[in-house]
């Protein structure tokens, strides 16, 4: 189908006019050329158009390899491969019940007897196989042009694709058929948000408070960087309202060990490295490895579970120094209530 046909699937976009027609770039949209593979690979990388994407929407007649009509949800992925001579892009479209609509792959690399980017790409719609090649228009700052020639339910036809480049975390795509016919097809891509679909439901954000004899602490946690980690200020709340900070941390996603971390650092020169071992909308348990003000190692495994707006946090497994310890203030669980969202 080309469902996925994401001719540039770099992201690094590929756009032609956007209207109803959509036809080919002229001399005066300035579209250059890059002038080596080196050249692509750094607009590509440097770009941010690695990664994995996703979108929704409903599918138009632009192939004749799926129907028009068909509402589905996109994943892909696009890398550079090892030899760092290849983007390769994997991408699979599955309906509202999940049913792969289409799945496929698309392959850019340099032609050095034309000098540009070309392109492979080929898969399955609904078990009916289709193909397509192509070779790049022109690129600049914002978006990629890709001209490609698909065959596909008996027919061949070229179809203009362009993607562009809509903000950090965010590209759009519209594929085209240059004769006119047909409408185009036009998806809106967010990056895959790899550390709110490992939170499992699970969220942290909010201000928290602990009353511990009068005294009332407070923990406020807040997403970040476009909900790609949370950050969390630590403190006494002091009788005018405000809050003497006592501690900062940050809780994001590791890509390369696939794994939620957190790390705090107290006013006092602890310090705490945590990763998540499991979680779920309403568990959280996460093992704390770090030092204390005077550089003793510590080490605990902290439970928090959540029930309406309240926060119960366990404590055990904790060793100080190498050595089994609980301290009196963690033998019995902390519960923070939320004060305001």
């Amino acid at each position: 189908m080309t469902l996925a046909r994401n001719p540039v699937l770099v992201f690094s976009a590929i756009f032609v006019l956007l209207g109803v027609l959509i036809s080919r770039p002229a001399a005066g949209d300035d579209l250059a050329k890059p002038a080596s593979w080196e050249e692509f690979a750094a607009y590509v990388v440097d770009g941010g158009d690695l990664g994995g994407w996703e979108s929704s929407g409903v599918t138009t007649d632009v192939w004749k390899t799926l129907p028009a009509g068909i509402k589905y949800r996109y994943r892909g992925q696009v890398s550079l491969d090892e030899s760092g001579r290849q983007v390769v892009r994997t991408f699979t479209y599955v309906d509202e019940t999940g049913k792969l609509l289409s799945s496929g792959s698309e392959t850019i690399v340099w032609d050095a007897k034309s000098g540009i980017p070309v392109k492979a790409l080929s898969g399955l719609d609904e078990g009916r196989p289709w193909s397509a090649s192509g070779r790049m228009v022109g690129l600049d700052d914002s978006k990629t042009v890709f001209s490609s020639e698909e065959t596909g339910g008996g027919k061949t036809y070229e179809l203009l694709t362009t993607v562009e480049r809509t903000g950090e975390n965010t590209r759009r795509r519209t594929v085209a058929r240059a004769d006119g016919e047909e409408t185009p097809f036009v998806q809106e891509f967010t990056r895959v948000n790899q550390f709110v679909e490992a939170l499992a439901g699970w969220d942290p954000t909010g201000t928290w408070t602990t009353d511990m004899g009068g005294v009332v602490f407070v923990n406020e946690s807040r997403w970040g960087a476009d909900r790609r980690c949370v950050t969390t200020t630590e403190g006494v709340r002091l009788p005018d309202g405000s809050m003497n900070v006592t501690g900062n941390g940050i809780m994001w996603f590791d890509p390369v060990a696939g794994a939620i971390r957190q790390r705090y650092v107290s006013s006092t020169g602890m310090m705490l490295d945590g990763e998540v071992s499991a979680i779920s909308k309403a568990r959280l348990e996460m093992r704390y490895t770090g030092v204390d003000a005077a550089g003793i190692r510590l080490a605990a495994i902290v439970t928090t579970t959540r029930k309406d707006d309240a926060l119960t946090s366990t404590f055990s497994d904790m060793t100080y120094d190498g050595r089994a310890r609980m301290p009196a203030w963690a033998r019995e669980p902390m519960v923070a209530t939320l004060d305001r969202k």
